[in-house]
């Protein structure tokens, strides 16, 4: 059984969306980077990701980071989506649950033959609305999960 999503849930992750591509765009240099957010066109598309603006391999093609907004505690499948990232070569993939005020970071994506997509992420992490977080790709840019809440 899932859990109602509220308006109010509702307008919080979009709050949150908005905060996070902000803060995104502050940290990725525009002529190296592009921030993508999620327009409602494609349902499967994340809400944000960054990805490099001239990948020279298909390997670069791949989004350095990706986010999802979260904005139910049971609507989400928390574990199967990561195993599709992971399963896509995203090494640092984030979760922020506007509704437990928490960011999971999943990072280190292994194969994995028991998880859905045949591969899951070595390294996972809860991090409360206090802890200091960065991307891999930009670890000197410090934000507090606090920040990328409403």
């Amino acid at each position: 059984m899932s859990t109602p999503v509220l308006p109010a849930h509702r307008t919080q992750a979009a709050t949150a969306q908005r905060m996070t591509e902000n803060w995104l765009r502050n940290v990725f240099a525009p002529n190296l980077y592009t921030v993508r957010w999620h327009d409602g066109t494609d349902a499967s598309a994340p809400d944000v990701s960054v990805v490099r603006v001239h990948p020279a391999t298909d390997a670069e093609r791949v989004p350095v980071l990706v986010v999802e907004i979260e904005d139910a505690d049971a609507g989400y499948d928390l574990a199967e989506q990561a195993s599709r990232h992971a399963a896509a070569g995203v090494l640092d993939y984030w979760v922020i649950d506007v509704v437990a005020r928490q960011l999971h970071i999943f990072r280190d994506p292994r194969p994995d033959p028991a998880a859905r997509h045949g591969f899951s992420y070595n390294s996972v992490r809860v991090c409360s609305p206090n802890a200091l977080v960065s991307p891999l790709v930009a670890e000197l840019h410090l934000a507090q999960v606090v920040d990328l809440l409403p």
